[in-house]
């Protein structure tokens, strides 16, 4: 019995500190305390999103700093939800939005992007890390900030793009960055299947 409330303790302390890390990473983004950023990120993480692609989570940091200098804040809600621990290696999926405000073309617009933030984390020397960060992305939003004002979007461009992330795209688009039209979304559910049962197997260490 004592071995079985040590396990679940365990357990529960393995999810809370996962939980925490998540959360405390794009906290730190969106506030600019990229000490506490870095400190999240396992050295060779690889980290995938719409305007950044590679390995290194100090490179990730320092490219984000630069990015947020100069495209201004967007904001992160994330919401924890769903972790698997194997020993030292862990997968966390979580509920999230991005939301931004931007000028396009002399009009304020909001947008929103609805999706997950997946990662695999590793524990090193009893401390979890961010081993990797990825988005998988549901759909997205964008309206004028001022209702009587119209939507400055080229809707014929806008129907070339992802349905998962359109709007994402095209507001990339306007900043003169072109993203990848095969990240990971829930309009090619085969892709995202076989990216899920890759993880598993990397939880299992069959990697």
């Amino acid at each position: 019995m004592q071995q079985d409330s040590n396990s679940r303790l365990q357990a529960l302390l393995d999810r809370e500190e996962l939980f925490d890390l998540v959360r405390r990473e794009r906290f730190a983004r969106d506030q600019r305390r990229f000490d506490v950023m870095s400190a999240c990120f396992h050295r060779d993480a690889y980290v995938r999103t719409s305007w950044y692609d590679g390995r290194g989570g100090e490179a990730y940091v320092d490219a984000t700093r630069k990015w947020m200098s100069t495209t201004g804040n967007s904001k992160h809600w994330v919401f924890p939800a769903f972790a698997q621990v194997a020993g030292d290696r862990a997968t966390v999926e979580s509920p999230a939005m991005i939301f931004n405000r931007a000028t396009m073309s002399g009009v304020e617009v909001d947008f929103h992007v609805f999706c997950r933030f997946f990662s695999r984390a590793v524990r090193e020397s009893g401390t979890w890390k961010l081993f990797s960060f990825e988005v998988l992305f549901e759909r997205d939003v964008m309206k004028p900030v001022n209702p009587s004002e119209a939507l400055p979007v080229d809707w014929m461009l806008l129907s070339t793009m992802r349905p998962s992330y359109k709007f994402l795209a095209y507001i990339q688009y306007t900043r003169g960055v072109k993203v990848n039209p095969d990240l990971l979304g829930d309009d090619r559910p085969d892709q995202l299947a076989a990216f899920h049962a890759r993880e598993e197997l990397w939880l299992a260490g069959e990697d």
